[in-house]
């Protein structure tokens, strides 16, 4: 028996990690505290790399890929609340992901990603529509500093605008223009936005 529950943190910062609660059994405490760190490992991989990644292909390289490997992934685990029993694991369980080590995991495997260095100045692409020009405009400008995003105008043509972003904020960015009511979506890497 295995549950979970996740809990993200850190998503919208530098530092990607995650949580979740596990209660696993199997013949030995031992072997129930093993497959639910396994387990949690590929859930807490699972969730914080899905919001940098593209879904499906991240699930079946976490299916292809073996759990010794993985841990290559992780920089620290942190548990709380640990109960042991004859043949039962339950704990919290916290992990810290190594950015560099998991964006280049996916790169080295075909997985189309946008995974934030650490110290890292790349910028991305963002296409906006602003139906209502300037307006528009002015709105998704304060919404941004308003998360301390500094948004670099590339060229305005019409009701178009093409602007570069720091790759360290997109989740914080997408995060923000939806809780706003604008719309976006991804293609191929470059991020579309509109009201």
């Amino acid at each position: 028996m295995f549950s979970l529950v996740c809990v993200l943190h850190g998503a919208f910062g530098l530092e990607l990690s995650g949580s979740v609660a596990v209660n696993q059994t199997s013949d030995t405490a031992a072997n129930a505290k093993i497959n639910a760190m396994n387990k949690a490992r590929r859930q807490i991989l699972s969730n914080v790399l899905s919001q940098y990644a593209t879904k499906d292909s991240l699930n079946d390289l976490l299916q292809r890929t073996s759990g010794e490997d993985l841990v290559n992934l992780i920089v620290s685990t942190n548990v709380s609340n640990e109960q042991i029993s004859a043949n039962g694991y339950s704990a919290n369980i916290t992990m810290n992901i190594d950015n560099d080590a998991a964006r280049r995991w996916l790169n080295e495997n075909g997985v189309r990603n946008w995974v934030p260095s650490v110290d890292s100045d790349e910028k991305f692409t963002t296409f906006i529509v602003v139906s209502n020009g300037i307006a528009d405009w002015a709105e998704l400008k304060r919404i941004a500093r308003s998360e301390n995003i500094e948004i670099e105008t590339q060229s305005i043509s019409g009701n178009q605008i093409v602007a570069k972003l720091p790759l360290n904020f997109r989740t914080k960015f997408t995060a923000a223009v939806r809780a706003s009511g604008w719309k976006y979506t991804d293609n191929g890497g470059v991020l579309q936005v509109w009201k």
